[in-house]
C-alpha cells in the first residue's frame, strides 16, 4: 500500500509525524507538506509563482519526507505527480491542530486538499483533533484513529466512493465514548470576533460556544461536543441537479426573448 501524507500546518507539525508513523505501518509512505503554516487555504493553487520542493531530514525511518513551497492542494498535486513512486493508494491529510467541523469544512487547510485524490478515485482521509486553548494535543490518539480507519480501507470494509472528514476529541481514549457517522452541521465551527485595540479594530478567528441545546443531533459538530469521533463522509458535486428542470423552463423563456427577432 503506497500512502500519500499531507498537512495544511506545515512540515515541521508534530500532527504530520504523527500520522505518517501510524501509516507507515500499513505501507510505503510519502510525505508532502508546505513549508509554512497554510490553514484555511481551502483549494487554493499556486497558479502564478513557481513552487520550491526540497527534501527534508525525515523523523521515521523508511518515510521520505518533502517541504513545498505552496498550499496543500499543491502538495498533493506534486506528490501525485512527481515525488510519488508508482500509484498512491491512500491520501491522508492532518493531524490537524484543531476542529474542522460544520461549514468550516469548505475552506479548511485540511480537508480541501483531500479533493485532490478524491477526484482521482484515490480513497482519501482527513483527519483533526479538536484541541482546546491551553491543552496538550494527544497526537497519539488521533494517530491511533488514523490507522485503524487506514486499515479498514486496505482490508475493503469501508466505502471509499466518499472522503472520510475524522475529527477526534481531545481527550484519553478511554474518556471517548465511541465512534458515530456523521453528517456536516448546517452552522460553522468559528466566528468572527471584534477586538478593538485604540484607534484600529482587530479582527481574529476563535472557536464558537454552542449551547448544548442548540446542538443538531447526528452532525459533526454535536458529536465532537458529545465527546465522540465523528466521520463524515463528504462528496463534492458541483451540479445542483434539482434546478436543472426549472432553470430549462426560463431558458426557453429567455432563448426565444433573446433570439426571437434574430
Amino acid at each position: 500500500m503506497n500512502i500519500l501524507v499531507t498537512n495544511d500546518d506545515g512540515i515541521d507539525s508534530p500532527g504530520i509525524w504523527s500520522l505518517a508513523e501510524a501509516m507507515s505501518r500499513l505501507g510505503d509512505t510519502l510525505i508532502a507538506a508546505p513549508s509554512s503554516q497554510q490553514s484555511g487555504v481551502g483549494t487554493s493553487l499556486s497558479l502564478h509563482s513557481g513552487m520550491s520542493i526540497s527534501e527534508v531530514s525525515s523523523r521515521i525511518k523508511g518515510v521520505h519526507a518533502h517541504a513545498i513551497g505552496g498550499t496543500p492542494s499543491d502538495c498533493v498535486i506534486i506528490g501525485l505527480r512527481r515525488l510519488a513512486q508508482g500509484h498512491i493508494d491512500l491520501l491522508a491529510s492532518g493531524i490537524n491542530f484543531g476542529a474542522n467541523l460544520g461549514r468550516d469544512i469548505l475552506y479548511s487547510g485540511t480537508v480541501m486538499p483531500t479533493l485532490q485524490g478524491h477526484f482521482r478515485n484515490i480513497p482519501s482521509i482527513a483527519l483533526s483533533l479538536d484541541i482546546k486553548r491551553d491543552q496538550e494535543p494527544r497526537f497519539d490518539v488521533a494517530a491511533m484513529v488514523a490507522r485503524f480507519i487506514a486499515s479498514s480501507i486496505k482490508e475493503g470494509e469501508i466505502p471509499v466512493g466518499s472522503i472520510l472528514n475524522v475529527n477526534v476529541p481531545n481527550l484519553p481514549k478511554e474518556q471517548i465514548k465511541g465512534v458515530v457517522a456523521t453528517r456536516a452541521a448546517s452552522s460553522a465551527y468559528q466566528r468572527l470576533s471584534n477586538k478593538q485595540s485604540g484607534d484600529d479594530a482587530r479582527y481574529s478567528t476563535e472557536r464558537s460556544k454552542i449551547a448544548e441545546e442548540d446542538l443538531e443531533e447526528g452532525t459533526d459538530i454535536w458529536a465532537i461536543a458529545m465527546g465522540y469521533i465523528s466521520i463524515t463522509p463528504i462528496r463534492i458535486e458541483v451540479t445542483d441537479h434539482k434546478a436543472i428542470a426549472t432553470l430549462n423552463e426560463y431558458v426557453l423563456r429567455a432563448d426565444k426573448d433573446m433570439f426571437e427577432d434574430k
